[in-house]
């Protein structure tokens, strides 16, 4: 007998998410992902300055603001035809490593680790809810890790506010570079922060995750997804950098191939969007929302790369790099997250060696009657792209697509599923009134429907809410 599961919210991600999940004989055989929010960012940019778009989608999302105000520079840059200075991209490099580092560490201790342990700072957690596995010792030591991890979280938030004045929604990114003007003490300061983070991850964030990874070897078979994998590339862009993380490309059927971004697109069957044609290229926003469109379910566009699914992400970016092949799976995507903190100190603490002393190289940019231009990179979640269209000095079409515009994406026009949904099916689960297995494979995509949709509602009626 079939069972039809909704499970609305999904708790610890960012945004609302509802999942619904068909389970037959214990076995999730259909999945479906649905975005209820909708803001609209592009909508609110077109008339303005190009220069606006750097502060304006900073606000897309507080956990990754960084990210979009440096995608929105790279997309002006490339418009305005002008490269950042050396020690511009340097800094910016490192503002970005910040933010991978804030949100890594806080998305494995207070997304994750509640999965796995038994919290004792939640009273409303009885432990009923899931089925916890590790020795009591173990457990106390998690519970103490993710209290002290807010300290480390927070602390690479204050190494961004050093370069950016604030964080979130930093106001030191901006075309051409950066806009701090870097001295001495700050650089002792960044060096002292990092050197602090770096040891908790080196002596306890990589053995938390390979405990829990010996008490829960089911979920290195649960979760797996499409085994397609995208990257924009990352701290690969740095002047003379010998070593960069990761440079751009696609791995489809286990073969690297060169990124094309002519094969982007946007798929809106399913999505409250209208326009004439289902299947948009990367720089088209000339949609309209449609919150009353017939088979639609999600506010969530479903991004595409010659057609296929693309997961994006931390496990992608080690996939491609040829790093972590071990599998894709739930816990092979929370280990590959745990490996790129390791890996981004270890960059940030060579850049930040290569920070010259200098005042910032902004100056007055001129802005051309018309233009394109497209920034892409990846960030903590995955692949993000901004693309931009100029037209007498003002924004004519803006248009984004967020890492989980890939990962949540719904079922696009040809049938294939979005890359969280086929994760899902062929999940076991063992008992359909506490679907635990469902919430542990999402969050480990780390999702953000802020960023994915860019709620919205004239019917205010009572709703009921389960939440697991």
């Amino acid at each position: 007998m079939k069972e039809k599961i909704i499970i609305n919210p999904i708790t610890r991600i960012s945004g609302f998410l509802q999942i619904e999940v068909t389970i037959e004989k214990n076995i999730v055989i259909d999945a479906r992902n649905n975005g209820f929010l909708f803001r609209g960012f592009e909508e609110m940019l077109r008339g303005r300055s190009p220069l606006d778009a750097i502060y304006f989608t900073e606000r897309i999302c507080g956990i990754c603001s960084t990210a979009h105000g440096f995608v929105a520079a790279k997309a002006l840059e490339d418009a305005l035809k002008i490269e950042p200075d050396e020690n511009g991209s340097i800094l910016r490099q490192i503002m970005h490593g910040c933010e991978f580092l804030q949100n890594h560490i806080r998305h494995f201790y207070q997304f994750t680790i509640p999965d796995y342990a038994k919290l004792d700072v939640n009273p409303a957690n009885d432990g009923e809810t899931r089925k916890y596995k590790l020795p009591k010792d173990i457990n106390t030591r998690l519970n103490d890790h993710y209290i002290e991890s807010f300290k480390y979280s927070r602390a690479a938030h204050k190494m961004l506010a050093l370069l950016g004045g604030k964080a979130p929604h930093n106001h030191g990114i901006f075309v051409g570079g950066v806009t701090v003007n870097i001295d001495t003490s700050k650089i002792i300061e960044l060096k002292s922060i990092l050197y602090s983070i770096k040891n908790f991850v080196n002596n306890i964030m990589i053995e938390d995750i390979n405990l829990i990874s010996k008490y829960y070897p089911e979920d290195f078979k649960n979760g797996r997804g499409y085994g397609n994998f995208l990257s924009y590339g990352a701290f690969d862009s740095t002047f003379n950098n010998p070593d960069p993380y990761v440079k751009s490309g696609v791995l489809i059927n286990n073969v690297r191939q060169d990124l094309d971004i002519t094969k982007i697109s946007e798929d809106i069957m399913h999505s409250y969007y209208s326009n004439p044609k289902n299947v948009l290229n990367s720089e088209d926003s000339n949609w309209q929302p449609d919150a009353n469109k017939k088979d639609a379910h999600t506010w969530v566009k479903a991004a595409r790369y010659n057609g296929l699914p693309m997961e994006v992400g931390p496990l992608a970016r080690l996939w491609i790099n040829g790093e972590y092949t071990k599998g894709r799976s739930t816990l092979d995507r929370t280990m590959a997250r745990v490996i790129e903190v390791k890996k981004i100190c270890d960059i940030m603490e060579n850049l930040i060696n290569k920070v010259k002393l200098m005042p910032s190289g902004q100056k007055e940019w001129q802005i051309p009657e018309n233009a394109k231009g497209a920034g892409l990179r990846d960030t903590t979640r995955g692949a993000l792209g901004h693309w931009i269209t100029i037209e007498g000095k003002k924004i004519k079409n803006y248009n984004i697509i967020t890492p989980s515009g890939w990962n949540i994406s719904p079922e696009d026009s040809n049938g294939n599923k979005g890359v969280v949904e086929k994760a899902l099916i062929g999940t076991y689960v063992e008992d359909s009134k506490n679907p635990f297995e469902v919430g542990r494979i999402i969050r480990s995509f780390d999702p953000c429907v802020s960023c994915a949709t860019h709620i919205i509602s004239d019917k205010f009626k009572d709703f009921t809410m389960r939440v697991v």
